[in-house]
């Protein structure tokens, strides 16, 4: 068989049957696991080290911080975005916000704790 003639059956099989391409983002996206298992050591880190001194629990919370926000970066971009909105639901996006929150919350007990506990 020629080599044209096989490119246009190919051609015209693909033309006949098209399939849809999905673009699979979650496994490229860190897990909802991963975000909470990072959220709570952190968490803990900065309780305990805003509770020693202030300045202790925000230097924990910066590289922690920087991944965060480049986590979310990467998932609100225009072509990650809609497809992980498919893939993994509102939901996702939710914990993620929340795995940060309960950092912050942590941080702020932790600043609290340390204030009242001073004479």
């Amino acid at each position: 068989m020629h080599h044209w003639l096989a490119r246009l059956l190919a051609s015209l099989a693909n033309a006949a049957y098209p399939i849809a391409a999905f673009a699979e983002v979650s496994d490229k996206e860190p897990s909802i696991c991963l975000f909470w298992r990072v959220s709570l050591v952190t968490a803990m880190l900065c309780l305990v080290g805003a509770r020693i001194r202030p300045w202790v629990g925000v230097i924990i919370l910066a590289p922690v911080l920087l991944w965060f926000v480049g986590s979310f970066l990467d998932m609100h971009s225009w072509d990650v975005e809609p497809y992980l909105l498919a893939e993994q639901g509102i939901a996702y996006f939710l914990q993620a916000y929340a795995a940060l929150g309960l950092i912050l919350c942590a941080l702020l007990i932790g600043y609290l704790w340390n204030r009242h506990g001073r004479p």
